[in-house]
């Protein structure tokens, strides 16, 4: 019998031992906080050496941002399913916000590890900021917003999904459904939508993505 090919690289022994070592991380960082772990338990947990740590990470915050950053790669493709098909500019940022800010409600241990990445992930020119960047041009193109700059908008964008996310990790299920679609009615708002508009996109795009959380943020 062949052996079939997957399309799929496989991944390297090392990418493995990173792999683990990260979801070794994530378990125990959900468990008690970042704060409360040790690169020990981590090393532990992942069953692999402490100097095998150190050949992916530097210390305890740099596999934290690995964390971050493989969050935020997952909200990404959440964001981008989402938006398949739609083309509209104001739903498609009124949906990828309420994806970022239903997180915070869903998980709200993963939304704080997100927020370390707050120092590296705020360029308005980043890669991983493409989605939204593309977003706020489409809707600028369009005629859709009206903005000073397709930059300070961006930022615009990430500072208060960002915000929103510190806030809404403390905030209880109805609070926090309200206050998300607040969040993102201002954004539209700020890009030159009509208010009864902002908050028509705002409470359509919050209502579904707070129902993957059982309506009550858990």
């Amino acid at each position: 019998m062949s052996e079939t090919i997957s399309p799929a690289r496989a991944k390297t022994k090392r990418e493995r031992t990173r792999d683990g070592l990260v979801a070794a991380a994530e378990l125990l960082f959900a468990a008690r906080g970042p704060d409360a772990v040790s690169i020990d338990e981590i090393t532990a947990a992942a069953e692999v050496a402490k100097g095998t740590f150190y050949t992916h990470f530097t210390d305890k915050d740099d596999i934290e941002r690995a964390l971050a950053r493989l969050v935020r790669l997952e909200l990404e493709d959440q964001v981008a399913r989402v938006n398949d098909g739609i083309d509209d500019a104001g739903l498609r940022m009124a949906n990828g916000l309420a994806c970022y800010l239903s997180f915070a409600a869903r998980q709200p241990t993963r939304a704080r590890t997100l927020l370390r990445l707050q120092s590296t992930g705020a360029d308005p020119q980043g890669p991983m900021n493409a989605g939204v960047r593309s977003d706020v041009a489409r809707g600028v193109d369009s005629g859709r917003f009206e903005v000073v700059s397709v930059s300070a908008a961006v930022l615009i964008a990430i500072g208060a999904c960002l915000a929103g996310i510190a806030y809404l990790v403390r905030a209880p299920g109805t609070r926090a459904q309200r206050t998300a679609g607040e969040i993102i009615a201002t954004v539209l708002r700020a890009f030159g939508l009509k208010t009864a508009e902002s908050r028509k996109l705002a409470e359509a795009a919050v209502a579904a993505a707070f129902a993957k959380t059982g309506g009550n943020g858990k």
